[in-house]
């Protein structure tokens, strides 16, 4: 009985340090399921003409999206890099999770960084989703506002048969299709670049491409301007200087505290 004692302690007490270390992550989930529901105009009224105006002043008057579909996307036979894409783009809903799990295992105080980094990087972009409401391009083109634009991403779940994920795609109950400014799908793997940009030459090159195959996915996909992407990218450049600033600055305000007492 004192050996099941002596084990189970230690068990609930690390469960619980668990459970508190990652609070922040789900509280994250319950921020963007209220800010999701907190957009309330339609997707009509959301911002567009801006984000066309710079990725046309960017491109000499040519709609990134419409200009790349219109050489390499054929909707009646899909290529390998249909699918590649469809793999980048699927990487975001894991990408984060698995590397703060890496983290909490082999870094703790790593992943407190890490989880600081990407719940305030999150709630920015949240919070511009609610300031902000932005159309992506395929609704842009579904409104008839640039050439039509076809959605890589639910096409390739179409065409592996998984038709219920296609069409949640554009369900509005589940997904917030106008919170497009900025792209959180672009900014992670910037936030992971820099967050690991200490750890060597091949890691950098391997999280740069990363950035701009995700970059790349998005355009071709159909899910976001470049303006989109950009925005994205900054806000994960603010995000990592502001919370280096902090982290290195921290250490020296509590020991100024324990002076002061």
């Amino acid at each position: 009985m004192g050996g099941i004692a002596a084990f189970s302690v230690p068990t609930w007490r690390g469960w619980g340090r668990l459970l508190l270390e990652w609070l922040p992550f789900f509280a994250l989930l319950a921020a963007y399921d209220y800010l999701r529901g907190a957009v309330s105009v339609t997707a009509a009224d959301a911002h567009v003409f801006p984000q066309i105006d710079f990725d046309q002043a960017l491109f000499g008057g040519h709609v990134p999206t419409v200009w790349i579909q219109q050489r390499l996307w054929d909707a009646a036979h899909l290529h390998w890099y249909d699918y590649a894409a469809w793999c980048v783009y699927m990487t975001h809903f894991f990408a984060v999770w698995v590397t703060a799990a890496v983290l909490w295992r082999v870094a703790r105080e790593r992943f407190r960084r890490f989880a600081v980094t990407a719940v305030l990087l999150s709630l920015s972009a949240f919070a511009t989703y609610w300031a902000y409401p932005a159309q992506p391009p395929w609704l842009a083109g579904d409104d008839g506002l640039i050439p039509h634009v076809d959605r890589v991403v639910p096409a390739v779940w179409g065409h592996l048969g998984v038709q219920t994920v296609e069409s949640t795609y554009e369900n509005s109950g589940f997904v917030n299709t106008v919170a497009a400014m900025p792209s959180l799908h672009a900014a992670f793997p910037l936030m992971l670049l820099l967050f690991f940009w200490s750890a060597g030459r091949w890691v950098r090159l391997g999280l740069a491409f990363y950035t701009l195959a995700m970059a790349f996915t998005l355009v071709y996909g159909g899910e976001h301007f470049v303006a989109d992407i950009v925005a994205g990218w900054a806000m994960a450049l603010g995000v990592h200087a502001l919370v280096s600033v902090g982290f290195r600055r921290a250490p020296a305000l509590l020991r100024a505290r324990s002076r002061a007492r």
